[in-house]
């Protein structure tokens, strides 16, 4: 048995997660003042969102409502997920932690989670190969 095969087999509870945000973004902003937050994994027909999600900032432009011309989106407790996404984890916000980087770590539990589609994720490899990042 593996060492990932042998954590996903141990009863951790509570489940936790930790994501690297951006200082400085409204994605830390929202984080600041919500009490949960939505972690997807996208498929690679979701590549192109990289270019709003990642390259825009939400200060300057209302992301949902550019993405919903071109893309399905549903939502889970009010927040919005791409309905062609793999799956999500649903997190409630336990601590943000500053680091000396140019991110804070969020600590999230684990509060709900769904598998959409069983399809290829969305990998830094294809984004490269694909020039949607260097």
């Amino acid at each position: 048995m593996n060492i990932c095969t042998y954590v996903s087999a141990v009863s951790l509870d509570p489940k936790l997660m930790m994501v690297a945000v951006y200082k400085d973004t409204q994605t830390l902003a929202n984080c600041e003042i919500g009490k949960t937050v939505l972690l997807q994994l996208l498929t690679e027909g979701l590549a192109p969102v990289v270019r709003v999600c990642g390259n825009l900032s939400g200060k300057d432009i209302d992301k949902i409502t550019r993405l919903q011309k071109r893309y399905e989106l549903a939502q889970q407790n009010d927040l919005y997920y791409f309905a062609a996404a793999a799956g999500f984890m649903e997190l409630v916000i336990e601590q943000l932690i500053p680091t000396s980087g140019d991110h804070v770590l969020l600590v999230g539990k684990v509060v709900h989670g769904k598998n959409l589609h069983d399809t290829p994720i969305l990998t830094t490899t294809y984004l490269k190969e694909h020039k949607y990042i260097r």
